[in-house]
C-alpha cells in the first residue's frame, strides 16, 4: 500500500509540467479571446457611428439635391435675390428696426 501510494505521487509530480504548460496555454488563449472581444466592441461601435454619419450625409445630399431642383423656380430666385443680395423690387421701400439693429440684432 505504502508503494502504491509513492508511486502515485511520483506520478504526480511528474505531470505538474504538464498541467503548468496546460494552464499557461489556458491563459494564452483566455486572453486572446477577450482582447478580440473588445476590439470587436470597439468596431461595431466605430461602424454605428459611421452608419449614423452615412445617414446624416445622405439626408443632406437629398435636401440639396431638392434645393437645386428649386434652383430655377422664380421664387427660389427671388428668395435668394432679397435674402442674400439685398435686391429690392422697384419703388418697394425696406424699414429697418434700429432697436433691433442698435443692439446687433438685425438679420443679416
Amino acid at each position: 500500500m505504502k508503494m502504491a501510494q509513492e508511486r502515485k505521487k511520483r506520478i504526480r509530480k511528474g505531470n505538474r509540467p504538464f498541467y503548468l504548460i496546460l494552464l499557461v496555454v489556458g491563459l494564452y488563449v483566455l486572453w486572446i479571446f477577450l482582447s478580440q472581444q473588445i476590439k470587436l466592441y470597439e468596431l461595431t461601435k466605430q461602424e454605428e457611428e459611421y452608419k449614423n454619419k452615412v445617414k446624416a450625409l445622405k439626408e443632406e445630399a437629398a435636401r440639396l439635391e431638392e434645393e437645386i431642383k428649386q434652383g430655377n423656380t422664380p421664387e427660389f430666385i427671388e428668395k435668394v435675390a432679397r435674402e442674400q443680395l439685398k435686391m429690392v423690387k422697384p419703388n418697394e421701400i425696406i424699414y429697418i428696426d434700429m432697436q433691433k439693429a442698435k443692439y446687433g440684432q438685425e438679420k443679416q
